[in-house]
């Protein structure tokens, strides 16, 4: 096998999935052990520098004027899991077939590639089936996952109703750090790592020894099924908040939804592209 240069990475994760790439490169895979580049960026419709419309949604048109989400970590796995996360833990069966570890600010209005800022380490059989993508800024399962606390997600725009033509105007954040753990999940039903992990995501990627990773995010994505009538009251200026307290009589529905869709598969797209 082809010997990987060297990359830094981040041991709680890397010492994690390690042994499970090396395990997948050895005797019958036949594969080569890569380094590779991984990039992130948002639509390939955007406009860097520009408001992103989205006009999906027949009852409202909402433009995105700002979207930043934090991606902790990337995998790849060849594995297809039957129904998401295991019913414990938050390691998928199967191989690991490539981790990235070195943590990016991703800009999701930009259709620019933005690379992490370390290689990935992979291997080129089996090919993936599926993604993860991890939304955290230190261990997977701790609470806090990194202090000073800072958002995964944040976001800002403007919500037009088709109906009415009110528009609301928004911000919004998701921190997923100990607001979002309650006081079962310490006990092992529903860890504070399956809300930080999104997965599965559809990945049918062949790594290759040229080109890299991609993965595109689409924050149109994110305001699927939100009824922004339904927001808390806007604060003097008009603006309206969503909430990053579920434990907040006025989390539901609105900033339950937008956790919801940044938490599903919708808004992720993995493939390899000769770009990087």
């Amino acid at each position: 096998m082809k010997k990987p240069r060297q990359v830094r990475v981040s041991w709680w994760r890397g010492v994690l999935l390690l042994p499970l790439l090396a395990a997948s490169c050895a005797g019958s895979t036949g594969g080569q052990t890569l380094d590779i580049p991984v990039a992130a960026a948002g639509p390939a419709t955007a406009v860097a520098g520009q408001p992103l419309v989205c006009g999906a949604d027949p009852a409202w048109t909402i433009t995105v004027t700002a979207a930043s989400l934090h991606v902790g970590a990337v995998y790849l796995d060849q594995s297809q899991p039957v129904s998401g996360a295991q019913s414990t833990g938050c390691i998928l069966t199967g191989t690991y077939v490539a981790q990235e570890l070195a943590p990016l600010d991703v800009d999701v209005l930009s259709p620019a590639l933005q690379p992490f800022p370390a290689l990935a380490h992979a291997v080129t059989t089996p090919p993936a089936l599926i993604g993860e993508v991890w939304l955290t800024r230190g261990p997977v399962d701790a609470v806090p996952s990194s202090t000073p606390v800072q958002p995964i997600l944040t976001v800002a725009g403007s919500a037009t109703r088709t109906a009415t033509g009110d528009a609301y105007p928004f911000t919004g954040s998701v921190t997923l750090e100990d607001n979002y753990q309650t006081s079962g999940d310490a006990a092992g039903g529903n860890p504070i790592c399956k809300k930080r992990i999104v997965t599965p995501i559809p990945a049918a990627v062949t790594l290759a020894a040229t080109g890299g990773l991609l993965l595109r995010i689409d924050p149109c994505r994110f305001f699927t099924a939100i009824d922004f009538t339904a927001l808390p009251p806007g604060d003097a200026a008009g603006t309206y908040q969503f909430s990053d307290d579920p434990g907040a009589a006025d989390y539901a529905p609105t900033a339950s939804n937008l956790y919801a869709n940044l938490h599903s598969s919708a808004p992720y797209t993995f493939s390899w592209t000769d770009d990087l």
